[in-house]
Formats: C-alpha cells, sequence, structure tokens
C-alpha cells in the first residue's frame, strides 16, 4: 500500500504518470501523422515526396449524358502507384484511394502516387465511333468530344443507352452467325426526330477497323441499292407521271447502254403494278418509271429536296460527307432510280426517308436531346401512297408485321472499293406503323458471308436481324399509338 506522504512513494507515482502521458502522447502523435498523410492522399497536396500530378492544370470536360441521364463521358482523375527508387516504373496503374492508403503504412519513401487527369466512358463498348476522343492534353478532338471542349457545357443527347444495348446484344448475335464486315442500325424517333439509338460493330481484324474519330452515320458513304426505288417512284408520283394501277412491261428487254439490265431472281410472265415493282424489287421496273421523269429537272429536284445531294448536319457542328454523285446526263440517269451512280451517307437517307414518310419537308434526324413540342405527321396523298405501297412490299411472315404495321424496303448494291475490291451492301429501312409512322429504323451490312436464305440478299440478312431486334425493344418502345388497320392496297 503507497503511502503519499511517504517520498519514495510519491516519486514512483509521479514517474508513472509521466510515462503515461508520455506514450499517450506518443500514440497522438503517431495517429496525427497517418492521418495527416491520408488526408495529404486523398487531397493530393502537391508534394512531390507523396505524389506526381502530370496534368493537373488540364481543364475537366463537361460531361455527356444520355436521354435519362446515364454518363456516357466524364473527366476524373486515374491514380497509379510507382517506384522511384532506380528507375521509375508502375506497381499499379488506375487504382482506387483505398489501394493507395494500403501502400502507406508499408513506409517506403521511394513510392509516389501519380495522378493523371483522364476522360472515362462507362459504356465505351457500345458507344464506339459515336462519342468521340480526347489527346493527351484532355482536349476533344472529334465528334461530340470535339462539340463540348468548344462550348463547355454539358451535353445530354438523344441516345438512350438501354435501348441502345439491347441493340447491341441482338446485332451482335447476327453478326456471329452472318459475318460481315461491319454493321449498322439506327434507330429514330419520328415525332421528336431524335437518334434514339446508334449501333455500329466493325467485325473486321483490330488493324482493319475504322478509327474512333470517324462516325459511319456520317463518314461512310454507299451505294444503297433498291432502297432508292422508293424514291423514284415518290418523284413520279409527286410530279404526276404514273399512276398506282398502271402497268410496266419488266419483261421487256431494258438496256443502259450497252448492258441488259436483269432482274433477279425473274419477277413474273407478266406486266407488273407499281406496287410489284417495289414488292418483287425490279430493277426494270423502276428504270422504265425512272425513264418518265425528267432526269435533270423533276427528279433531281426531288432528291435534292429530300436531302439526297447535299451534306446533312446532325447536331453538335457534325455534318456528313456531300454525297458521291455521277453525271445525271446518260446512262446515269437510268442507273440511279434502282439504286447506282448515287453514293450518300447513311443519315441522307434516314433523311430522306423521314421527309417521305411523315410528309414533313423540314424533317432532320438529330442527337440532340429535343425539347420542343412533338411534330405532328403531314399527310397528304403522296405520304399515303407511299406508305401503303412500302407496307405492302414489305409483307412477312413474322408476327411482328401485322402487329406492329411494319412498312420497309430492302436494297442489296455490290460496290467497288479501293483495289477494285467488291463488296456488297445489304439494307432494310423499315417503320411503323404505317398508317401513323412513329418509329425508323435502318439496318444495314457490308459483306455478309453467310445469309439466312439460299440468296445473299438484303431480304435474307439484315431483314430478319431488324425483327430479331425489335422483338427486344418494342416494350420500351412508344407504340400505344398503334391501332390495326389492313392496307387497302
Amino acid at each position: 500500500m503507497l503511502n503519499l506522504s511517504n517520498e519514495t512513494d510519491y516519486k514512483s507515482i509521479t514517474n508513472t504518470k509521466n510515462y503515461y502521458n508520455l506514450f499517450i502522447f506518443a500514440i497522438l502523435i503517431l495517429f496525427t501523422a497517418i492521418f495527416i498523410r491520408l488526408i495529404y492522399i486523398s487531397l493530393d497536396n502537391k508534394s512531390n515526396f507523396m505524389s506526381i500530378s502530370k496534368n493537373e492544370y488540364l481543364k475537366i470536360l463537361p460531361t455527356i449524358y444520355d436521354f435519362n441521364k446515364n454518363i456516357l463521358a466524364y473527366s476524373d482523375y486515374n491514380y497509379s502507384i510507382i517506384d522511384n527508387k532506380n528507375k521509375f516504373k508502375y506497381i499499379k496503374r488506375d487504382v482506387s484511394l483505398n489501394n493507395i492508403k494500403e501502400y502507406i503504412y508499408i513506409g517506403n519513401p521511394f513510392i509516389k502516387f501519380e495522378k493523371i487527369l483522364t476522360r472515362k466512358y462507362p459504356y465505351s463498348s457500345l458507344t464506339n465511333n459515336l462519342i468521340g476522343n480526347t489527346n493527351i492534353d484532355h482536349k476533344g478532338i472529334s465528334l461530340i468530344e470535339k462539340y463540348v471542349d468548344t462550348n463547355e457545357t454539358d451535353v445530354e443527347l438523344s441516345l438512350d443507352i438501354q435501348i441502345q444495348r439491347k441493340i447491341y446484344d441482338s446485332l451482335n448475335k447476327d453478326v456471329s452467325i452472318l459475318n460481315p464486315d461491319y454493321s449498322m442500325n439506327v434507330l429514330v424517333d419520328l415525332s421528336s426526330e431524335e437518334i434514339v439509338s446508334n449501333v455500329f460493330l466493325d467485325n473486321r481484324k483490330i488493324e482493319d477497323q475504322f478509327d474512333q474519330t470517324l462516325l459511319p452515320l456520317k463518314d461512310l458513304r454507299f451505294d444503297f441499292g433498291s432502297v432508292f426505288k422508293t424514291f423514284t417512284v415518290y418523284s413520279a408520283l409527286k410530279n404526276e407521271k404514273i399512276q398506282l394501277n398502271e402497268y410496266f412491261d419488266v419483261d421487256q428487254s431494258v438496256y443502259i447502254g450497252n448492258k441488259l439490265i436483269n432482274d433477279f431472281p425473274k419477277n413474273s410472265n407478266a406486266p407488273m403494278q407499281v406496287k410489284d415493282i417495289l414488292k418483287k424489287s425490279s430493277n426494270r421496273g423502276a428504270i422504265l418509271i425512272g425513264r418518265n421523269l425528267d432526269c435533270q429537272k423533276e427528279f433531281k429536284n426531288d432528291l435534292e429536296q429530300i436531302g439526297l445531294l447535299n451534306s446533312i448536319n446532325i447536331g453538335y457542328n457534325m455534318n456528313s460527307l456531300e454525297p458521291k454523285i455521277n453525271n445525271f446526263r446518260g446512262s446515269y440517269c437510268d442507273n440511279i432510280p434502282f439504286g447506282y451512280g448515287l453514293s450518300v451517307t447513311t443519315i441522307q437517307l434516314i433523311n430522306a426517308y423521314g421527309k417521305i414518310i411523315t410528309g414533313r419537308n423540314d424533317f432532320h434526324a438529330t442527337f440532340e436531346k429535343q425539347t420542343k413540342e412533338l411534330k405532328k405527321n403531314q399527310y397528304n396523298q403522296i405520304t399515303n401512297s407511299i406508305n401503303k405501297l412500302l407496307f405492302y412490299a414489305n409483307e412477312s411472315n413474322d408476327d411482328l408485321y401485322k402487329n406492329f404495321l411494319i412498312a420497309g424496303k430492302t436494297g442489296t448494291a455490290d460496290q467497288t472499293i479501293f483495289n477494285n475490291k467488291k463488296i456488297q451492301n445489304v439494307t432494310y429501312i423499315s417503320f411503323f406503323p404505317y398508317n401513323n409512322p412513329k418509329y425508323l429504323n435502318l439496318t444495314f451490312m457490308q459483306n455478309p458471308k453467310k445469309s439466312y436464305g439460299k440468296y445473299m440478299t438484303a431480304g435474307n440478312t439484315v431483314k430478319p436481324a431488324f425483327y430479331n431486334l425489335l422483338k427486344e425493344i418494342y416494350m420500351y418502345l412508344d407504340l400505344s399509338i398503334i391501332k390495326t388497320k389492313s392496307t387497302d392496297i
């Protein structure tokens, strides 16, 4: 028992208390040091001992969102752990702050933490060849990234990333079977004129694939084949050069210059009306209809009016290539009516169909999210006739054809590219419901190696691919306006 009146016992207590205070003080210092170090890591205090900020002076770019405010692109910092003892080397790249904290306790003075401003894309696999790129200085250099860099404001796209994912997955399955060089699918809401989905799948070797700074929708031109026959019929009806019940003798020999034009497979042993020329995709029939038009005036003016002869803006300062126009004189006046002689971008083809089937001459598909009121279709005799013709021409055994009243046109075209290599373009452009168009879809493949039928045509490749993806997305579309109504064609 201690006696506080005893000097020896008193000093013992005093020493014990001092040791205890010293111990508590040491613990506080240790925890304070660790806490401060953690704060330095979290805030990155630019200490050369702790971290290296390579591009901290660069500006953070605005965020890119989809229609539903899902983030498609944003700026953030990447952290990496490096060893600077003998030679600079990375221990771990793109690590979380928690991983960095683990290395703090090692106490190695040669371990540093690198911080780099970078651009991140949560849906990169779904938005390839769409969003664009930034350079090493974190500056937008292409497509939408270039726009946000210049305008310094957040962007909300018309894109619905959830629908895009479903279309991507469905199209990818067909690509694995049909094995094209590459494929595209574009879905447009006709009432808002917004591009809801834009999927591009490059199925070639990595070294042959397109640069991510390209947007195929606007940067690639194609001969689209028989989908152009719709424009020929449209122009002939508009200029009152044909009647819907008129017959054309497609079994007569039809020449372009010295070249005999054939239909594959042979269509009929009897003259055809306009509806069957579209349905059976008769090349001869399209040429015969086109020869009723003044190529230099009527036909050319109509092609220009629907946007096939000019570059098109699709939002965010992005413009399509100019169409590649062959001379309208001579034989090219016969080539264009059935799909050759005029190479255009996919967006030009989409806008041309949009104008014809909605009756709105100012139709303009865009990636920009629209805040205006929905636009109503402006029906006229030509619009009604074209839409009914394309519903009839699109006849299919698929239940979705009647359930959603899908109209459309297929196109198959041979095209010669670099080094005289010949490839085949297959296209299916469709819209529904035909009696009050709400959505337009384009499915395209270049050079498929296999098909779902005997012939390598759009009807045996991209058309079934479209029906496959529609089964995946129709529940996410606004199709409440559909009312079952049979065609009177």
